[in-house]
């Protein structure tokens, strides 16, 4: 269990609570109908008792059959009547509830969206993934059934006992003097829940991100023949689970009985009380029986506020949770006087620009270079040289820490990211297509983008050809991580859409490792058309796809150490001469193999 579990449910936050009652504010006239509903569904139980005290004694005994038809057709109505405010209550309160959680879960997923990519590299996807299911779910009780239906068991039990003191005060105090064994019993009991139910949150959250962990990397696991000892991690988190969830089992299963055995000693007492007092004539046989039922309804509410109060409890838990979440800055800002990016008509210069993922370790020194508008740009090296570092830096996914972006002659941190990213197209050697159909997949639902221009995206790279081959074409739907296609295909249609946008810049990251080499020469055939007129930015470990690039950057160890066309690198007989003669004979033999 984490420390701040433990410092919450030591007592309750009224603050937090405030925080989230805000959410009930849209609202409040709904609300309102709710506690006039609650103060009727308070008021009409305990009337059947007092009925059936008069029912009993005025026309039992006297064997009055009018009367007593009279009122036992008026006990029937208060209890259809009950039955229907609670009815209406308790479904006007799940409205609210759901509609509560509907605002909740919108909030956290939108805040979500606006981390930068450094919150993502250092928090677990089955934390996030938890704060927006089970804890938002934990809020429901406390929303449909919690905050309106306290306020109503509260009012039952003083209508309650406002009805016992008018029928017989010394049997009310019979009843009420069992009330310091239940207050024990029901403070044990809240102590002992509501920490199990901290540690179960916390084991909830240790699942969800093992199974994410473990179903992203299926096929790692599968091929190392791991998966005996991942069911057995599986197995101990599952099972330390299912102890903290017997455990609860456990307090209830002795709170309840308890509950029951004290409300059994105030029955006990009411009975020998009001024996002795029928037999000397000071009290009606009416009465006991009223007492015997308001006996039965007096430790019911009590019994529910004790699980609300749980529910209150795990409610603030999740609650802490997902403010944590909310309040957490972990997101690039517009600067106040960011201004939106409406075309691209020079250059693109990094100007002394360092940086470091972690604010220490730098990635990037002193990096400067100029890429001039309808250029393409090639950058090369080894892995972990900072390529990629520059591609995230110009798309702002992270912030430099030293040096400057521009972009015709405006530091990007000036512009709005939205519409920085919407003049620029990236291409990831990791496609990530969605469960959706092949053209969703390449508009990714932009308006901007027709069907007809789609299909030109798609036929301008050759994709056409294989998507029309497809049981329904576009319309064909990709089941999960697009498994139904194959990694070349799947790129294909990255790289349309990517195109589609007919973006100012065109970024390549690594967009053509994983292609085989039939799909590489389709893209390299219409790729000088592709990128005419378009700036471009290419990183690829295949010097033959950056070969015509105008200019090429040699990063080694996040400098540029070589700067110029491939010609005049191969002549200066640098790094870059190094890395072409070592991959030219890796193709070599490569094409040998092939021969063969």
């Amino acid at each position: 269990m984490q420390p701040q579990d433990d410092k919450l449910y030591k007592k309750l936050d009224v603050s937090l609570l405030k925080r989230l009652l805000k959410y009930l504010k849209p609202y409040t006239r709904w609300i309102g109908i709710g506690f006039l509903l609650a103060i009727v569904s308070s008021s009409l139980p305990p009337l059947r008792p007092y009925l059936t005290k008069i029912a009993i004694d005025k026309y039992v005994v006297t064997s009055e059959a009018e009367g007593l038809l009279s009122m036992t057709l008026l006990i029937v109505g208060v209890m259809v009547s009950s039955a229907i405010v609670q009815y209406s209550l308790t479904y006007l309160m799940q409205w609210i509830g759901q509609k509560v959680l509907l605002d909740i879960r919108l909030a956290v997923f939108k805040h979500i969206q606006k981390f930068s990519l450094r919150y993502y590299d250092t928090t677990p996807v089955g934390r996030l993934i938890t704060r927006v299911t089970n804890d938002v779910e934990a809020l429901n009780e406390l929303f449909s059934s919690g905050v309106v239906l306290i306020i109503a068991d509260a009012l039952l039990i003083l209508a309650i006992v406002c009805f016992m003191l008018i029928t017989s005060w010394k049997l009310t105090i019979a009843t009420i003097a069992v009330l310091p064994l239940l207050f024990i019993a029901t403070t044990v009991f809240r102590r002992k829940v509501r920490v199990v139910y901290a540690q179960i949150r916390s084991q909830i959250a240790r699942m969800n991100s093992f199974l994410n962990e473990y179903i992203t990397g299926a096929t790692t696991i599968q091929l190392f023949s791991r998966e005996e000892p991942q069911f057995q991690t599986f197995n101990e988190i599952n099972d330390a689970h299912t102890k903290l969830q017997l455990r609860s089992v456990g307090y209830y299963a002795r709170f309840f009985p308890v509950v029951e055995m004290i409300g059994s000693l105030a029955l006990s007492a009411i009975i020998w009380f009001a024996a002795r007092t029928i037999f000397s004539g000071e009290m009606t046989v009416g009465v006991l029986i009223a007492f015997m039922q308001f006996s039965e309804m007096f430790f019911r509410p009590i019994r529910d506020l004790t699980e609300k109060y749980n529910t209150l409890q795990s409610a603030m838990a999740a609650a802490e949770r997902i403010f944590g979440l909310l309040d957490t800055e972990n997101a690039i800002e517009d600067s106040p006087n960011a201004i939106a990016m409406t075309s691209f008509n020079q250059s693109i210069e990094f100007r002394n620009v360092s940086f470091a993922y972690d604010g220490k370790t730098p990635v990037l020194k002193n990096l400067s270079f100029t890429l001039k508008k309808g250029e393409t740009i090639a950058i090369v090296g080894a892995t972990g040289s900072g390529k990629s570092s520059i591609i995230n830096l110009l798309c702002s996914f992270y912030d430099f820490q030293e040096g400057d972006i521009l972009i015709d002659g405006l530091s990007i941190r000036s512009i709005t990211q939205e519409s920085l990213r919407s003049r620029i197209a990236l291409v990831l050697q990791d496609v990530f297509l969605f469960s959706r159909s092949v053209g969703e997949n390449i508009s990714l639902g932009r308006e901007f983008i027709s069907e007809d221009g789609i299909r030109e995206a798609a036929a301008a790279l050759g994709a056409s050809e294989f998507i029309e081959q497809l049981p329904e074409g576009y319309e064909t739907q990709m089941i999960e991580r697009a498994a139904n296609l194959s990694v070349g295909q799947k790129q294909l249609i990255s790289f349309s859409r990517a195109l589609a946008t007919n973006p100012d810049i065109l970024i390549l990251d690594e967009a053509t490792s994983s292609i085989d080499t039939e799909t590489e020469q389709l893209i390299e055939r219409s790729i000088d058309r592709l990128l005419d007129g378009r700036t471009s930015i290419v990183i690829a470990h295949r010097l033959s796809t950056i070969q015509r690039a105008d200019k090429i950057l040699v990063l080694h160890q996040g400098e540029i150490r070589e700067m110029g066309t491939h010609q005049e690198l191969l002549a200066l007989k640098g790094l870059y001469a190094k890395l072409h003669r070592l991959q030219y004979k890796e193709n070599y033999r490569s094409k040998e193999v092939e021969s063969i």
